[in-house]
C-alpha cells in the first residue's frame, strides 16, 4: 500500500478579474465592455507529501498558499491539473470517502456555532461521521487532556478566549480520527502560552494519533517547532521544497558571526579590516558591557572556517572574550525570499 497522501501535478488557479474606469462614464463603459484581466493564484505545482509528515505551507501574503490548500481540500476547482489523495480521489471531485479522512482548520473562520458549547457541536460531529460511543469518548478524553479544557466543554463558545474557541476547533477537527489534517493560520491573534500550548498538541496528533499536517503560518516558531519540511510559495510560484535546515544555504548560505572584544581599539582594528575583505558582507558594531565592543558580520557558510581563521589573525587572542557562529534567523531568510523574483531563487 502506497505511503503517498497527497501527489499534486501540475496544479495552478487562475481568477479572472476586469479594469473600471473611474466615474460614472466609467462604469457605464464598463458595463457594456470589460476588459478582462486574467490573474494566476498558482502557477502549475508539483510535489508529493508522504504519510506521517509535518510540512509547512509558506508564503507572504497574496501568495498563493491558501488557495493551493483549498484546491487540496476540493474547496475550490483548480484551473489545470490536478491533485489526487491516498492514490484514489481526485480531490477537486470532493468524494465523501476523501472528505471523511481530512480535517481542516482556517484560523479566521469557526466552525463550532457560537451560541452553543462545544460538547453539542461534538456530538453532532459524532452523528455525522457514524463514530460509536465508546470511541467517541475515547477520543474526546484524549484531546481534553491534552489541551487541559475539561472544564470549557459546556461553556457557550462565544463565551471562550480565542485560545478556548481555537483548540475547541482542533478537537473538532480530529475527532473523527482523520489521516491528513489541513490547518490555515491555526495560531493567528494567539497569545504565546495559548499558542505554545496549539504547537504541542499539533506536534503530539502528528507523533502519537499519525496524523498527516499540512500547515499554513507567518509565525517562525510554528515552523521551527513542528515542520520538518517547508514548500515554499512566492507570487504564486514554487520555489522551494526541502528541509528546513537547507534552506538558508538554498537562498543564500549565510551564518552570522558575533565577535566580542574587550579591547575597543582592538576591535575598531578588526572592523575596518572586515570591512575592506569581500568574504565579509556588512557589518554592525555595537557596545556591550564592561566596556566591550561587539562586531557581528555574516559570512557565506562555505568559507566560516576560513573566515574565522582570519578574524583570530587580525585580533590578539586576550582581546577576544567571545566568537559565536548561528544561522541566521528565520525571518531574515522568509523576508530574503519574498523580496526576490520567484526566478531569482532555484527550485
Amino acid at each position: 500500500m502506497s505511503d503517498t497522501v497527497i501527489q499534486v501535478s501540475g496544479l495552478a488557479k487562475t481568477y479572472q478579474t476586469y479594469r473600471k474606469e473611474a466615474g460614472f462614464a466609467g462604469a457605464v463603459r464598463g458595463f457594456f465592455s470589460r476588459e478582462i484581466i486574467p490573474v494566476s493564484a498558482v502557477k502549475p505545482a508539483t510535489f508529493t507529501i508522504k504519510k506521517g509528515e509535518f510540512v509547512g505551507l509558506l508564503g507572504p501574503n497574496g501568495a498563493g498558499k491558501t488557495t493551493l490548500l483549498k484546491m487540496m481540500t476540493g474547496l475550490i476547482p483548480p484551473t489545470s491539473g490536478q491533485c489526487l489523495a491516498f492514490g484514489t480521489f481526485d480531490t477537486s471531485r470532493r468524494p465523501k470517502q476523501y472528505l471523511r479522512r481530512i480535517g481542516m482548520v482556517m484560523g479566521q473562520r469557526n466552525q463550532l456555532h457560537p451560541d452553543l458549547p462545544a460538547i453539542d457541536s461534538f456530538r453532532l460531529s459524532q452523528a455525522i461521521y457514524g463514530i460509536d460511543d465508546a470511541r467517541f469518548k475515547e477520543r474526546l478524553e484524549l484531546c481534553l487532556r491534552l489541551f487541559e479544557i475539561h472544564a470549557k466543554l459546556n461553556i457557550p463558545v462565544r463565551k471562550l478566549s480565542l485560545g478556548e474557541r481555537m483548540k475547541m476547533e482542533l478537537i473538532l477537527a480530529i475527532l473523527h480520527e482523520p489521516e491528513l489534517l489541513f490547518l490555515d493560520e491555526p495560531t493567528i491573534g494567539l497569545d504565546f502560552n495559548a499558542a505554545r500550548q496549539i504547537r504541542s498538541f499539533l506536534a503530539e496528533a502528528n507523533r502519537k494519533l499519525k496524523i498527516t499536517v499540512i500547515l499554513t503560518s507567518h509565525y517562525t516558531k510554528d515552523i521551527e517547532e513542528l515542520c520538518r519540511r517547508v514548500i515554499l510559495i512566492n507570487h504564486g510560484t514554487l520555489v522551494y521544497d526541502g528541509s528546513l535546515d537547507g534552506l538558508d544555504d538554498r537562498v543564500q548560505g549565510e551564518r552570522l558571526l558575533r565577535i566580542t572584544a574587550t579591547n575597543p581599539g582592538a576591535a575598531r582594528a578588526l572592523r575596518d579590516k572586515m570591512a575592506v575583505d569581500s568574504d565579509f558582507s556588512p557589518m554592525s558594531a555595537s557596545q556591550g558591557d564592561d566596556d566591550e565592543l561587539i562586531v557581528s558580520c555574516a559570512v557565506p557558510t562555505k568559507i566560516v572556517g576560513q573566515a574565522t581563521q582570519k578574524i583570530m589573525g587580525w585580533i590578539e587572542p586576550q582581546d577576544v572574550t567571545d566568537l559565536s557562529v548561528a544561522e541566521r534567523g528565520l525571518e531574515d531568510v522568509f523576508s530574503e525570499i519574498y523580496m526576490r523574483p520567484p526566478e531569482a531563487i532555484s527550485t
